[in-house]
C-alpha cells in the first residue's frame, strides 16, 4: 500500500510541477567565516518537482517489482536499504543547488551504485563495480575543481545561477563532471559493464537516475556552461560520436541487458547534444520521458530473463509472446515509445530535439548526418528485439506455453506504461518551455518521418547480407561488440594500471618492507636468538668444566709460584 501511495505521489509531483510557475529557494545557514558562508539550500521549481516526481514514480515501481524479483534473496532487506539510500542521495542531488552540499548526494550516488552493482558477489560484479566507482571518482574530482573555482565567487549556488565573474575553465569542468556520470566519450565503458547488477538496479540506477544525474547537473548549470563556447562545441562533438557508437554497438550486441544499456547511452547522448545546441529544457523533457519508458523496458526484460533460467542471449530467446504476454506487452509499449512512434511519450520529446536541431543554423550538415544515423540505429536494434525475442523462432527448447506473471510484476508495468503513453502529451501541453513552434520544410519533415522505416529496412538488409557472409559477420561484430575498441582504450588501461600498481605495492610493502620490519623480521630475529640460546644451553656443562678447569689451573699455578 505504501509503495502504491509513493507512485501516486510521484505522479502528483509531476503534474504539480508541470503547472508550477514559481521558484522558491530555502536556505539554512550552517557556517560563516568572514566573506565565506555555507548554507543548506533547497530549490523548488518546476524542473526539480517534475524530476523528483519521476524518481518517486520509478523507485516505487521498482520497489514493488523487487518484492517478486528479489523475493528469494537471502539479503533482501539489505538490498532494499541500499536502494532507498540511493533514492535519498538522488533527492539531495536534485533539490540542493549548493555546490558543497550537492557533493553529499553526488558522492552518495557513487557509493550506493558501487554497492548495488557488486551485490552479486562474483568476479564479474566486482570488476564492474570497481570500473563504475573509479569512473565516477573522476567526476567527483571535477566537482571538487569547480568548488575550488567558486571560492572567489562569494556563493556556492550553481543551479540556475548567473556567475558574477567569467571563469574560463568552469564550464569545461562542469561539462566533464556531467560526462563521467552520463557515460559520454571517453567514459562510456562503465555503463554496459554495470549491467552485472540485478535487473531492478539496472532499471532504477542505470536508466533513469544515476546516468541522468550528469545531464541534470549540466542543464541546471546551463548559464555557466553556455558561457564557454569551447565546452559547448566539445559537448556537441563527443555526444554525437557517443550516439553513433552506442547505436552501432547495440545492433551487434547479443546480451539483452547490454542492448538496453547501449540504448540508454545513445539517448543520454541525444540529451547532451540538445544541451550543446542551447536547448536545456527540451533536454530535460526527453530526460523525463526517457526515464519512464526505459525503466519499463528494463523491468520487462528482467521478467523475461528471470523466467528463462537467467538467459540473456537474444539468440536463445524466441516467441515469448505466448509465454509472457504481459511482459511482452510492456516491452512493446516501451520500444514503440523509444522509437519515437507518433503520440507516444518519446515522440513528443525526441522528435522535438530533431526538429529544433534542424532549425539551428549553428549545426552543420555533418552533425545532422551523425544525429540521423545514430537515431536510425534506434529503430534498428528495436526491430531486432521485437522480431528476435518476441516474434522470432530461434532454435530453443520452449516447452512452456504460458507462465504465471505475479501481480507484483504486473503493477509496475501498469504504472510505468501509463507514463510511457501519456506523460509526453501531458507535459508538452502543460509546460510552456516544452511547447515550442517548429517550422521545417517538407523534405525535412519527411526525413524525420522516415527514420524508423529506414532503420527497419537496414535491419532486414543487413540481416540477409550477414547471413550469407559469416566471415564479414565475425570481423564486423568483433569491432562493434567492443564499442569500437573503446573498452580496451579507456577502461582496460585504467583497470590494468590499477591492478599492476596494486601488485607493486603488494610486492614491495606487504611482502617486502612491512614483512621485513614486521612479523617476518621479528620471527627471523627471535629464531636466531632462540638458536643461540639453544646452543648455549646444550653446551652448558662443557662450558662449566672448561671455565672451572681454567680457574683451577690458574689457582694451582698461582699457588706453585707463590
Amino acid at each position: 500500500m505504501g509503495l502504491f501511495l509513493l507512485i501516486l505521489v510521484g505522479y502528483l509531483f509531476i503534474f504539480t510541477g508541470s503547472v508550477f510557475g514559481k521558484s522558491y529557494l530555502f536556505e539554512v545557514p550552517v557556517w560563516e567565516k568572514g566573506c565565506l558562508s555555507l548554507s543548506f539550500s533547497i530549490l523548488l521549481d518546476s524542473v526539480s518537482m517534475i524530476f523528483v516526481g519521476t524518481v518517486l514514480l520509478i523507485s516505487g515501481s521498482v520497489a514493488t517489482y523487487c518484492k517478486w524479483y528479489m523475493a528469494e534473496e537471502l539479503y533482501y532487506n539489505r538490498f532494499m536499504k541500499l536502494v532507498w539510500l540511493f533514492v535519498m542521495s538522488m533527492m539531495l542531488m536534485i533539490l540542493v543547488p549548493n555546490l558543497v552540499m550537492l557533493l553529499i548526494g553526488w558522492d552518495g550516488l557513487g557509493l550506493t551504485s558501487f554497492l548495488l552493482v557488486a551485490y552479486y558477489q562474483n568476479n564479474k560484479s566486482l570488476s564492474a563495480a570497481m570500473l563504475t566507482a573509479l569512473t565516477n571518482r573522476i567526476g567527483d574530482v571535477f566537482v571538487l575543481f569547480s568548488v575550488s573555482i567558486f571560492l572567489s565567487e562569494g556563493s556556492w549556488l550553481i543551479y540556475t545561477y548567473h556567475p558574477v565573474q567569467t571563469w574560463v575553465n568552469l564550464g569545461f569542468v562542469v561539462v566533464f563532471a556531467g560526462m563521467t556520470k552520463s557515460a559520454q566519450l571517453p567514459f562510456c565503458a562503465w555503463l554496459p559493464a554495470a549491467m552485472a547488477a540485478p535487473t531492478p538496479v539496472s532499471s532504477l540506477v542505470h536508466s533513469s537516475t544515476l546516468v541522468t544525474a550528469g545531464v541534470y547537473l549540466v542543464l541546471r548549470s546551463f548559464y555557466i556552461v553556455s558561457s564557454d563556447p569551447f565546452a559547448m562545441q566539445m559537448l556537441m562533438f563527443l555526444s554525437l560520436f557517443t550516439l553513433v557508437l552506442a547505436g552501432s554497438s547495440a545492433v551487434f550486441a547479443f546480451d539483452l541487458k547490454k542492448v538496453i544499456a547501449l540504448s540508454t547511452l545513445s539517448q543520454l547522448s541525444l540529451m547532451m547534444f540538445s544541451i550543446s545546441i542551447f536547448l536545456p529544457f527540451v533536454s530535460f523533457f526527453h530526460l523525463v520521458t526517457h526515464a519512464v519508458f526505459k525503466a519499463l523496458l528494463f523491468l520487462g526484460a528482467g521478467g523475461l530473463i528471470h523466467m528463462n533460467q537467467s538467459i540473456q542471449d537474444v539468440r536463445s530467446l524466441s516467441s515469448l509472446w505466448q509465454k509472457l504476454p504481459v511482459s511482452m506487452g510492456a516491452m512493446s509499449v516501451a520500444i514503440v515509445s523509444l522509437s519515437g512512434a507518433p503520440f507516444m511519450s518519446g515522440f513528443f520529446s525526441k522528435d522535438l530535439i530533431i526538429e529544433l536541431s534542424m532549425m539551428d543554423s549553428s549545426v552543420t550538415y555533418g552533425c545532422y548526418l551523425l544525429e540521423l544515423l545514430g537515431l536510425t540505429f534506434t529503430s534498428f536494434y528495436s526491430a531486432r528485439i521485437v522480431f528476435s525475442v518476441m516474434l522470432g523462432s530461434n532454435y530453443t527448447n520452449n516447452n512452456i506455453l504460458r507462465s504465471h506473471e505475479h501481480w507484483y510484476m504486473q503493477a509496475p508495468f501498469l504504472s510505468l506504461g501509463m507514463g510511457a503513453v501519456l506523460l509526453g502529451s501531458v507535459l508538452s501541453s502543460k509546460v510552456e518551455a516544452f511547447s515550442l513552434l517548429v517550422v521545417l520544410e517538407s523534405w525535412e519533415m519527411l526525413m524525420i518521418f522516415l527514420i524508423p522505416f529506414v532503420g527497419l529496412s537496414l535491419w532486414w538488409k543487413l540481416l540477409s547480407s550477414l547471413a550469407s557472409n559469416t566471415r564479414l559477420l565475425v570481423k564486423t561484430s568483433g569491432f562493434f561488440m567492443s564499442m569500437w575498441f573503446m573498452e580496451s582504450l579507456t577502461s582496460h588501461p585504467v583497470k590494468t594500471s590499477f591492478f599492476k600498481g596494486s601488485g607493486v605495492v603488494f610486492q614491495t610493502l606487504d611482502q617486502g618492507w612491512l614483512e621485513l620490519l614486521g612479523p617476518q623480521g621479528v620471527y627471523v630475529g627471535l629464531a636466531k636468538i632462540s638458536y643461540a640460546n639453544e646452543i648455549i644451553q646444550k653446551n652448558y656443562f662443557t662450558y662449566q668444566l672448561v671455565v672451572w678447569g681454567l680457574v683451577m689451573s690458574g689457582a694451582l699455578v698461582l699457588t706453585i709460584f707463590m
